[in-house]
């Protein structure tokens, strides 16, 4: 019976373990132009303050364009841009899901 409740306890401590290092990541959303893009990184010029934020790409982000997936090539500087990503802070993030959208009007 001791064995079995120490097993049960190293098995929850595990299990609560795994659950706070996935919420370790924050989701961030960033909205703006394409200031620069490659096939790793994709930087952002934020609408609400002009600041850069630097992201990487993965092969498993996701382009978006009128609600259908295209090709990553299709992101060019210049373009509106809404970036979903994840990352510890707004240093270290990695894209999710990219859709290039309308700019807004003026």
């Amino acid at each position: 019976m001791t064995r079995r409740l120490i097993l049960l306890m190293a098995m929850l401590a595990a299990c609560v373990g795994v659950a706070t290092t996935s919420r370790a990541h924050e989701k961030f959303r960033i909205i703006g132009t394409v200031a620069k893009v490659d096939a790793k990184d994709l930087e952002i010029k934020q609408t609400k303050d002009g600041k850069i934020i630097g992201m990487d790409m993965t092969p498993g982000t996701v382009v978006m364009r009128d609600g259908k997936k295209v090709a990553a090539a299709q992101l060019k500087v210049g373009l509106y841009v809404v970036a979903d990503a994840f990352g510890d802070s707004l240093e270290e993030l990695e894209a999710l899901e990219v859709k290039i959208v309308p700019a807004p009007a003026k």
